[in-house]
């Protein structure tokens, strides 16, 4: 009776052994994590965190307009990061911003002494843009938003995205005096 335990025992654990060694591996991106958002640099690193680890096809559907832009990043047919800026009128704040769209909680921390606020799932920058561009006539701020569509992230990651976003975008053309 014994040896009949031990066998079946043994048996038991080759089973789950074989078993834990017959899980499906977990798939790799096979598209490279591009070194800009939207046309705006910013480094592969800090994108590589909000992306999916898995996929094989990036893509990116931009959408410009007069005192916007709004651009989403596609992998594999599903928007899976949406990055936008938009010229506002002056005095707005952040959270503000980030409330204009009730479907996103995108304001749980605040930083750089409130210019800009973040949570998990995205965050809102004012963008210093200096000197103010002539046509906006200083009646006008430029805010930058970045958010993930597929679960949360981590909210670190998303406050360094958003502050080297809006940092990129101060360097662009559409802060430069016109």
């Amino acid at each position: 009776m014994k040896h009949a335990k031990a066998r079946t025992v043994a048996a038991l654990a080759l089973v789950l052994l074989a078993s834990g060694c017959s899980q499906p591996k977990e798939e790799k991106r096979a598209f490279e994590v591009p070194d800009s958002l939207c046309g705006t640099p910013v480094p592969a690193e800090l994108l590589s965190p909000v992306l999916p680890a898995s996929g094989t096809k990036i893509e990116e559907e931009r959408k410009p307009g007069k005192g916007y832009f709004s651009c989403r990043v596609v992998v594999d047919g599903t928007t899976v990061l949406t990055a936008d800026w938009n010229w506002t009128e002056k005095g707005r704040t952040p959270r503000s911003v980030a409330y204009d769209n009730p479907y996103l909680d995108i304001a749980e921390h605040e930083g750089g002494g409130g210019k800009y606020v973040y949570s998990s799932t995205g965050g809102v920058s004012r963008v210093t843009c200096d000197p103010v561009v002539a046509h906006r006539k200083g009646k006008y701020e430029l805010f930058a938003r970045v958010f993930v569509s597929d679960g949360e992230k981590s909210a670190p990651a998303m406050e360094k995205l958003i502050t080297t976003y809006a940092e990129a975008l101060s360097a662009s053309s559409e802060c430069e005096q016109k």
